[in-house]
């Protein structure tokens, strides 16, 4: 006992905040890891070390100090004994009959998070000290070195009473860093989607929402749910529906609050969609794909025979710019590259094959077949003049240019044709492309500072039409705010801040989808690489992360991650989102409704945060 007694060393003050300690560092052991070190302390001060607390560590004897974060415990275990020896065992299961239980204190384990030299927090080089003090940082302290400042407010962090992580919505490091909101259905993606928007919408932040289920289409409102009363009620919070609110929706699909004062229908310009995009979402074969390719050079060609494009110098230059990976061709109709495809079709006809050798013959049972499968009531094709084929757009005031034309590229395998003219007459059947009376969409009046534009595409009933749409307005409004990034830059002035919210990011950007679709991703990722210099924001919204690929996640800075059930997809996710360390992946499946494991590029760490209640009104979805 005397030799034990002399092997430790007397306990040197380090001045009168010792008394402020919460805990001590224990010594190291074979099954000690790197940057992890283990807190005892007293059963009195157990309280004060709850997860996720931030502390320091003053180091005995080397004078160094450390900051560092409690990722497991505080676990209470006995004086004296090990917790699972027999006595200790016995005195707790025999608690009915015994008064007496073994004093007990508190351990945590703590991953330290960097040395502080100079007010900078540095990698550790090396561990506190055995019985090192530990001091818990008051929350002041905490929200300066978790980075948690700033003007929009997600919620509160886990492990302190008042402390809100929030976001500079004025930092360019932040927001136009790509975000994904993650999570099982209950979890409270939805609830997450609804509070950003509020947040957003009040930071004088243009929102952008691709609404699939119509759920944010009420958000002008406060909310009316219960519960959602109730836990703002906790918080100190009130109801409140956003300003400025404007629904768009495809003309011919009726949206899910159709009374609303400013509601938009719109359509879309064919001469907007990339060919190739085009071809990708309607699942062309590589036949099909070809001759569409085809057809659409042709008809760029009789654009300018017919003067209808490109008419000036301006517009010559402006078709020598088009970039169809990301574009289509200006002026450019369905109806017109459909005139060129019947053009086709009725040269590899009996008709068109005598036609070009001699004189028309009678219409032949070919040609009568191209429009069949058009809809019953649907305004059927006139009967055939004595020659050429049947036209519908400015080109039927001169076939024979356009026999000219398709002769000139002249192609084979009349079936490939037919099934192209196919689909592309179904997709003229939607109406939804280049209907005179109806606009397009608006983008300049959505990029308006604290709008909240919804685009409800809650009647499609169809992915690949949600994903043409999606894509179209999505190049529309990265266009649209390079100009406007432009032209503030050169008036020395600010650009509004742009955040787009696309829900069901999985059925748009799968990993199925995009092998099958790459010119549609690439488009998606020029969107977002170019986005992150000019304000625009994108965040992809899914409970399905597991079917988003690599590149996909590849793109994403940001993370709010609800709870995830499948230990696959968490540990995809963790491979991916390297920043996040085990403690907290180790909750996700285990957190409560509204909980998430929120990952920003200004915060020093990833933080567990109960998200706030959102005080707009969500329409419920099954």
């Amino acid at each position: 006992m005397d030799a034990l007694r002399n092997e430790v060393k007397v306990s040197r003050q380090l001045g009168p905040d010792l008394e402020k300690a919460v805990g001590f560092t224990h010594f190291d052991t074979t099954s000690s890891q790197d940057n992890l070190i283990t807190v005892l302390m007293t059963r009195d001060d157990l309280h004060l070390l709850a997860s996720q607390t931030l502390v320091r560590v003053k180091s005995r004897e080397d004078g160094r100090a450390y900051l560092g974060v409690v990722v497991r415990g505080p676990f209470a275990e006995p004086n004296a004994v090990p917790a699972n020896s027999t006595m200790a065992v016995g005195v707790v299961t025999q608690g009915k009959k015994l008064s007496y239980t073994f004093d007990y204190h508190g351990r945590a384990e703590v991953e330290l998070l960097g040395e502080e030299v100079e007010g900078t927090l540095k990698p550790p080089r090396f561990r506190p000290q055995p019985q090192s003090p530990v001091f818990v940082l008051d929350e002041e302290e905490s929200r300066r070195v978790l980075g948690v400042g700033g003007d929009l407010s997600l919620g509160v962090v886990v492990g302190y009473e008042n402390m809100e992580a929030r976001l500079n919505a004025r930092d360019k490091a932040i927001l136009p860093r790509h975000t994904g909101i993650i999570g099982t259905t209950g979890g409270g993606k939805s609830t997450t989607v609804a509070t950003l928007i509020h947040r957003a919408q009040a930071a004088g932040i243009a929102t952008i929402v691709f609404d699939v289920e119509g759920e944010y289409t009420h958000v002008d409102q406060p909310t009316d749910h219960a519960a959602m009363l109730e836990a703002l009620k906790r918080r100190g919070q009130r109801p409140q529906g956003v300003r400025d609110l404007h629904i768009h929706h495809l003309t011919g699909r009726a949206s899910r609050n159709p009374r609303h004062r400013n509601l938009h229908p719109f359509a879309l310009n064919f001469s907007s969609l990339s060919p190739y995009a085009l071809a990708e979402i309607l699942d062309m074969s590589d036949a099909q794909q070809e001759r569409f390719l085809k057809a659409y050079d042709v008809t760029k060609l009789l654009l300018e025979d017919f003067n209808i494009f490109p008419k000036t110098p301006e517009e010559a230059q402006q078709a020598l710019d088009v970039d169809e990976l990301t574009t289509g061709y200006p002026r450019m109709t369905i109806q017109h590259v459909l005139d060129v495809v019947n053009a086709y079709i009725y040269s590899l006809s009996d008709e068109g094959r005598s036609e070009t050798r001699s004189r028309p013959r009678s219409r032949s049972r070919q040609q009568s077949s191209i429009l069949e499968g058009l809809d019953p009531d649907e305004p059927q094709a006139p009967e055939l003049p004595p020659k050429g084929p049947v036209l519908y757009s400015e080109f039927k005031s001169n076939p024979g240019m356009v026999m000219g034309r398709v002769m000139q590229q002249s192609s084979r395998l009349e079936v490939s044709w037919k099934a192209l003219a196919s689909k592309l007459h179904r997709l003229r059947r939607l109406n939804i492309f280049d209907v005179g009376r109806v606009p397009g969409v608006a983008y300049s009046s959505m990029l308006a500072p604290g709008r909240v534009s919804v685009i409800d595409l809650s009647d499609t009933d169809s992915p690949q039409l949600n994903n043409m749409v999606i894509a179209d307005i999505l190049r529309g409004l990265q266009e649209t705010q390079e100009a406007r990034y432009q032209k503030a830059n050169d008036n020395e002035q600010a650009v509004t801040p742009v955040l787009i919210i696309i829900e069901e990011a999985h059925e748009f950007l799968s990993a199925n989808r995009i092998s099958q679709m790459p010119v549609l991703f690439e488009q998606v990722a020029r969107i977002a690489k170019r986005g992150r210099k000019r304000w625009l924001g994108l965040v992809f919204v899914t409970q399905l992360p597991q079917h988003l690929p690599n590149e996909v996640l590849g793109l994403l800075n940001n993370f709010i991650i609800h709870k995830i059930t499948d230990s696959s997809v968490i540990s995809r996710m963790q491979r991916t989102v390297g920043s996040i360390d085990e403690s907290l992946w180790n909750r996700v499946s285990r957190l409560a409704p509204g909980q998430a494991l929120v990952s920003f590029s200004n915060f020093t760490r990833p933080l567990m945060v109960a998200v706030d209640p959102a005080p707009v009104k969500r329409l419920l979805v099954d």
